[in-house]
């Protein structure tokens, strides 16, 4: 049982954020730190997106859709948030207020997230023995794979956001599936995405490969999105010349850079380039390969899916851009849609 007050205050708040990712709400994340003092505890709510890792701290990254919440052990620790009314209350019933009174956070936190909201789980049963998370200390740097707390001899395993990355003067950060909305045309929904705006910053969102969601649609836009990156963003409007220049891109190129980073951050791309592969020998009025070309490709294409198919089909992934069954139910279109004035790749 916890006998230190604060501390117990302390974790009732994130026993309501636990409440709260019960609801469904597991974006919802907590940014924990230490004041300068090193005398209080400080919890900021925020999405998960918005907190990532830059290889030496953490990032919180201002969401201009979000709230600015923020709750302090200090000497208002007593109210949280700086609610009189919530004094009392139960972890649920603080939840119930937090869930009200900051809507425009819920909204956006409103979505499946197993991983974060099961390592917060893990984090709560160590803040319920009496040691609260730290992520950052104003009056000293807090770095490595764990996460330190408030008892001196006791750590936390790293929550599960991912890293901040830079290409030339540009931060990018990942940010979680589903990206499409309700609305949107899963062709070119991506798109917008893409092309934001680079004078906004300091960080610019990323779409993050989105497979384990087993939603088709929202596979086949993350590819749709590649495919327009190719011929949009890199210039390419033929298979051999973009498969030449991905054996080796050039290395100071932060459109490369970029493409890379989004459509290779798990090793995926292959499974693109297979696809992009198959077209390429099959079409072989518009592409007459040289022989060894031809032999290297038809070599690479076989050895690709004599590793992955067993992944894959026997144990039923989602649908795949080379290991799709018949017909094309990604529907990867813009790549096959060519047009006389060569705009598209084909």
């Amino acid at each position: 049982m916890i006998t230190n007050p604060i501390i117990r205050r302390s974790t009732r708040l994130l026993a309501a954020v636990h409440e709260l990712h019960k609801q469904g709400y597991q974006d919802l994340a907590v940014h924990t730190a230490m004041a300068p003092s090193g005398a209080y505890w400080r919890c900021r709510l925020t999405v998960f997106d918005y907190l990532q890792w830059d290889g030496e701290a953490w990032v919180d990254i201002p969401g201009a859709d979000i709230e600015s919440i923020e709750h302090s052990s200090g000497p208002e620790g007593y109210d949280y948030f700086g609610w009189h009314d919530a004094r009392q209350d139960t972890a649920r019933e603080l939840a119930a207020k937090i869930k009200t009174r900051f809507p425009r956070l819920m909204a956006r936190a409103h979505r499946q997230n197993y991983e974060y909201a099961g390592w917060f789980t893990y984090m709560l049963g160590i803040a319920e023995q009496g040691h609260l998370p730290v992520m950052t200390a104003d009056h000293e740097t807090v770095h490595g794979k764990d996460i330190t707390t408030t008892s001196p001899d006791i750590s936390i395993k790293r929550p599960p956001h991912r890293t901040v990355w830079q290409t030339g003067d540009h931060w990018f950060f990942f940010t979680s599936p589903p990206h499409l909305k309700p609305d949107d045309d899963w062709h070119n929904a991506y798109i917008t995405l893409l092309a934001g705006n680079r004078n906004s910053g300091p960080y610019y969102p990323a779409p993050y490969y989105p497979i384990a969601t087993g939603d088709i649609f929202e596979i086949g836009a993350y590819w749709e999105g590649a495919l327009y990156y190719i011929q949009a963003v890199l210039g390419f409007t033929r298979i051999d010349e973009f498969l030449t220049a991905l054996r080796m891109p050039p290395r100071d190129s932060e459109r490369w850079q970029i493409f890379l980073h989004i459509w290779n951050s798990d090793g995926q791309l292959d499974t693109l380039v297979a696809f992009l592969v198959r077209v390429m020998l099959r079409d072989s009025d518009k592409y007459s390969l040289k022989m060894p070309d031809k032999l290297y490709w038809t070599r690479w294409i076989k050895a690709f899916e004599n590793t992955n198919k067993d992944q894959w089909v026997a144990q039923n992934k989602p649908p795949h851009p080379f290991f799709s069954g018949k017909g094309n139910p990604l529907h990867l279109g813009i790549i096959l849609s060519c047009i006389e004035s060569g705009d598209h790749l084909c």
